[in-house]
């Protein structure tokens, strides 16, 4: 593992060094530093290179599967079984563990590196982005490598609970945030210039590690042990303290359509080439009729943003698991505004709207002292926003004032299941991993199909992804002592 790490870390460091050029020359010169000598690069180079990396991991097509599984899209065309009948193999989607262990051993690199006073918040930010990453693979594949996971002179680390891994980030991100509000300010650089999330606001930066924690301790509320731990670990947490209206975490090295590899990665992804065409992603995906029903039954003008109309002019989807290849994706919709705006546009990683929706459900169960019912509003109108509603305030205010309790929270009987219900809404082409894994905590949306392949027989969704065949080959050991992972009953430790 750790071998075929170092390797990729020089590449990674080579590749993000020539992509962009909208920085500062200092912060994307592929000559200084040199990129074939680790030791050289300093942790300002790496910090553009590692969130940016960040973003792809997200965008660039290893979350498909969950936009599938949570009945955003849904492919087209002759397609493998192995997607369609969920039979998975070490190898399907294996990139969302790869790439995560490559992208946490830049922040490493940065936190290893950036001890001195004036680096300080440089340290901090990698920190928070390693939480942001092994949280991700604790919800896709529980216990994994943690504490010895990088170590230089460990190419076999062990695996540690999930749960202890959870519990460890919380202290991580109080430790970030201690290094924040204890640098030296007359020392300290502003990594404006290399933060490509926040442009080296430090207060923004608290906010989003903060956001992290309530979203991580939030997983937890279904386990016996869970609110205690809530509680005290969110003790003097206030409203305040998370990303509020108009705070998005988006990564911009400075995108643009010069060349494939300089798009935002979910354009690349699922939608035009550099001459405009559609990409492959484009002509392989489709709207899911899963998603596109639960819009137009609730009235929800974000229906015009995800999804395109087809040529009728009305917007249908498919089942997933649709064996029908049909010309042109049997005049199905395909996606709209909200995910393709401009080659040009921002990759958000954790927008406004899911942290006020997280607020929202923290605040309903009592865990932080505020107006849950107030929290939702603004973050539906926070998600009509960010995707482009026409006079979003209000169409949002329109929409969540319906009779209908899915949009409704004043008048929804189960106020929990209309915050992860519009929560699910409004993460269609943003996290999907968000979503699948408030599915798998809370079963909500209760009414989520299974594939329609046929021969398919499934009763659910998988639960998990199974560890990667990198790991049965490089770290077999360790792997194999996790026992035989199945991805319809292996569970993640969270889920009750």
């Amino acid at each position: 593992m750790r071998k075929k790490i170092t390797i990729c870390w020089l590449l990674a460091i080579a590749m993000f060094a020539g992509l962009f050029n909208s920085c500062s020359k200092s912060a994307f010169d592929i000559n200084s530093p040199n990129p074939n000598l680790p030791s050289d690069v300093p942790p300002n180079f790496t910090l553009s290179a590692a969130q940016t990396a960040s973003a792809n991991l997200v965008f660039n097509g290893n979350s498909t599967f969950a936009d599938f599984w949570m009945g955003y899209w849904a492919p087209y065309g002759e397609q493998s079984p192995e997607i369609l009948s969920y039979s998975l193999t070490t190898d399907t989607y294996s990139n969302n563990w790869d790439s995560s262990y490559v992208i946490l051993e830049n922040y490493k690199f940065i936190i290893d590196h950036a001890a001195a006073p004036e680096l300080i918040y440089y340290k901090a930010i990698a920190k928070i982005m390693e939480v942001y990453h092994y949280q991700r693979l604790v919800d896709l594949y529980n216990n994994i490598p943690y504490s010895e996971a990088l170590e230089a002179t460990n190419t076999f680390p062990k695996y540690d609970s999930a749960e202890s891994v959870y519990k460890s980030l919380v202290t991580q991100l109080d430790s970030a945030i201690l290094l924040i509000n204890t640098a030296d300010l007359n020392k300290v650089e502003d990594p404006a210039a290399y933060d490509v999330v926040f442009q080296g606001d430090m207060q923004k930066w608290t906010r989003f590690s903060h956001t992290l924690k309530l979203r991580i301790l939030m997983r937890l509320t279904q386990l016996p042990d869970g609110p205690a731990f809530i509680q005290s670990s969110l003790a003097g947490l206030t409203i305040t303290d998370f990303l509020g209206a108009g705070e998005d975490a988006g990564v911009n090295p400075g995108y643009s359509n010069s060349t494939a590899a300089q798009q935002n990665p979910l354009w690349r992804n699922v939608g035009y080439t550099t001459d405009g065409s559609p990409s492959g992603g484009y002509q392989f995906t489709r709207a899911n009729s899963y998603a596109v029903n639960f819009y137009l039954a609730t009235n929800d003008p974000r229906v015009e943003q995800f999804y395109a109309p087809n040529s009728d002019g009305i917007y249908k989807g498919r089942a997933f698991g649709s064996s029908d290849v049909g010309q042109g994706g049997n005049n199905i919709s395909g996606f709209g505004s909200a995910f393709l705006k401009s080659p040009t546009q921002s990759a958000y990683i954790l927008p406004a709207f899911e942290s006020l929706f997280i607020e929202s459900e923290a605040a309903e169960r009592g865990y932080i002292s505020a107006d849950a019912a107030a929290l939702f509003k603004t973050a539906v109108t926070e998600s009509f926003r960010l995707v482009g509603v026409p006079d979003y305030e209000n169409a949002a205010l329109t929409y969540f004032s319906q009779a209908n309790a899915k949009v409704n929270i004043d008048i929804s009987p189960d106020k929990i299941n209309t915050i992860i219900a519009q929560k699910w809404a409004a993460l269609n082409g943003f996290d999907p991993v968000e979503s699948y894994s408030d599915w798998r905590r809370l079963s909500i949306p209760n009414d989520l199909p299974v594939s329609v392949y046929p021969g398919t027989t499934a009763s659910h969704i998988p639960y998990r992804l199974l560890y990667p065949s990198s790991e049965y080959h490089y770290n077999a050991n360790n792997t194999n002592a996790q026992g035989t992972i199945n991805q319809f009953t292996s569970t993640i430790f969270w889920m009750p």
